[in-house]
């Protein structure tokens, strides 16, 4: 019981070396390269002023305070705009598997598209594109199986118990096939089934 309540730390900080290294390298870029930009302005700014003579150092730090505010101003504008091309990408696969998802619970198999040439998530993408696709083909085989057994049954079924509960297997037989024959789109949710 001790160790439920001890906090779990997690350890492993790159869990997708290639994906976070290439948004960790790209933020790092924006944000040197936009501080770097302020500093040679600002230092154009200073050595301006010192060649000028000692009475613009008032129009030097207004200088300063100014490209102060255009650089805090312009690095928000930058990592904006990153950041929402960065969720796009990410945020646009997590949608559509959300809706596949949706139609998995209504019993339903979609029909999986590939992501977009720039959509991060593609390796999950696959493997979830996978385990459906490996689903599907395990409940295609379940319906052949059960069909086989329900026409070697059905000659056999001479009680109205044994007569009921085939109707209850030639409904889910019916429920496997049609699942698997008829795939959805997955761009539009799907209305549970009753």
């Amino acid at each position: 019981m001790g160790s439920q309540n001890r906090a779990w730390k997690r350890r492993t900080y790159l869990i997708d070396r290639e994906f976070q290294l290439k948004y960790i390298f790209m933020l790092a870029s924006i944000g040197a390269g936009s501080i770097a930009l302020f500093g040679a302005l600002a230092w154009w700014a200073h050595t301006a002023a010192l060649e000028a003579g000692s009475g613009s150092e008032g129009f030097a730090g207004m200088t300063i305070l100014w490209l102060t505010v255009l650089a805090v101003i312009g690095t928000a504008v930058a990592l904006g705009l990153f950041g929402l091309v960065f969720t796009h990408r990410v945020a646009g696969p997590v949608h559509v598997m959300n809706l596949y998802v949706e139609a998995l619970a209504a019993g339903h198999y979609p029909r999986l598209r590939p992501l977009r040439k720039y959509d991060e998530l593609k390796k999950f993408f696959d493997r979830f594109s996978h385990a459906v696709d490996r689903i599907r083909a395990r409940e295609a085989e379940e319906a052949q199986v059960l069909g086989q057994a329900l026409a070697a049954f059905q000659p056999l079924a001479q009680s109205d118990e044994a007569r009921a509960a085939l109707k209850t297997l030639e409904e889910l037989h019916l429920r496997k096939r049609e699942a698997v024959n008829k795939p959805v789109s997955g761009s539009h949710p799907v209305a549970p089934s009753r």
